[in-house]
C-alpha cells in the first residue's frame, strides 16, 4: 500500500478501511514486526513470508547478511541522536521501501524532512484520524506494530519482541544525564539476537523494561482493540517466541518459534 511519494503515504494512512460484509472476507496480508530479542537468535529473515518491519540498530546486522526490511522504525531520540549519520546513511542507500522516524532526527540532519520515503512520528500524532494521536506510551516496536496496522495489514506476527531485558549490563556504565554508554562490545549480549548488536561508544537509554515497553504494548493493545472494532477490520496477532520467553504472548496468541527457525 505504501507507495514512494509521501503524498501517497500520507493518503493511504489517512484512509479509513470500508467495513466488510459476512463471509467477505478481504485477502490475508501478512508482516512480521522483528524485534531484537535474544529469541530470534538463528532465525533466516530472507525465508520470512510477508513484509518486514525492522528497528533500531539492527541494521548493522541486515548489512552483514546483505538483506533489509521492507520498512525501518526507530523513534528512540537518544539512538537517533548518537548515531544519526549512520541512520542517514542508511537511509540514503534506499534499501527500504519506507522509513519511520522521530523528528527528533532532524536537529542533526534536517535534509531527511526532504526525503519522500521518510515519515516522522510527530506528524502522524498530529493527523485527524489517525490512531497514533490516542497513543499515550510508545515504543519502536508499538510504534512499528501500528504502522503494520494503518497500513493495512491484517496478519501481523511479532518476533522478537521478548520485554525480558537485563537493564544494566557488564560492559554499560550509567552516564550523568541517566543514559547508558557500551564500554566494551559485549562478547555476549543477553539482551540481542546478535552479540555485536551494540558496540563500544554506544549511548543509549535504559531500557526500562516494565515502565516503558510494557507500558507502551498495554496501550497499544487497548488502542488496537478499539481501532479493530470501530473499523470492522479483521485482524489475526500472532506473538512468536520460546518456552522460556513470556514476550507479547500475554497480549497476542502465542505461536512457537521454532516454527520460523525451521523455515
Amino acid at each position: 500500500m505504501m507507495n514512494e511519494t509521501r503524498q501517497q503515504i500520507m493518503e493511504d494512512i489517512h484512509e479509513i478501511e470500508e467495513p466488510v460484509e459476512e463471509n467477505d472476507l478481504p485477502p490475508v496480508k501478512k508482516a512480521f514486526i522483528i524485534g531484537n530479542g535474544r529469541s530470534i537468535k538463528g532465525i533466516d529473515f530472507k525465508k520470512l513470508e510477508g513484509d518486514t518491519f525492522g528497528m533500531t540498530l539492527a541494521y548493522r546486522y541486515w548489512r552483514t547478511i546483505n538483506w533489509f526490511p521492507d520498512y525501518y522504525i526507530n523513534i528512540d531520540h537518544v539512538v537517533l541522536n548518537h548515531h544519526h549519520k549512520d541512520i542517514q546513511e542508511f537511509i540514503n542507500q534506499d534499501k527500504c521501501k519506507g522509513y519511520l522516524l522521530s523528528r527528533s532526527i532532524l536537529q542533526t540532519c534536517p535534509e531527511l524532512k526532504d526525503n519522500k520515503k521518510v515519515l516522522f512520528l510527530e506528524d502522524l500524532q498530529r493527523q485527524s484520524g489517525n490512531p497514533y494521536r490516542y497513543l499515550i506510551d510508545w515504543c519502536s516496536g508499538s510504534c512499528a506494530f501500528l504502522f503494520a496496522v494503518i497500513l493495512g495489514y491484517n496478519q501481523i506476527n511479532t518476533i522478537g519482541i521478548d520485554c525480558n531485558y537485563v537493564e544494566m549490563i557488564p560492559e554499560a556504565e550509567q552516564q550523568p544525564d541517566g543514559t547508558l554508554i557500551i564500554t566494551k562490545t559485549p562478547e555476549e549480549n543477553p539482551n540481542y539476537f546478535w552479540d555485536s548488536y551494540q558496540q563500544e561508544g554506544d549511548i543509549y537509554n535504559k531500557p526500562n523494561c516494565n515502565s516503558v515497553h510494557k507500558r507502551s504494548w498495554e496501550d497499544l493493545t487497548f488502542l488496537l482493540t478499539g481501532y479493530v472494532h470501530l473499523n470492522r477490520m479483521c485482524m489475526n496477532v500472532f506473538a512468536y517466541t520460546n518456552d522460556e520467553t513470556e514476550g507479547l504472548t500475554k497480549y497476542f496468541a502465542k505461536k512457537d518459534i521454532k516454527e520460523l527457525l525451521d523455515l
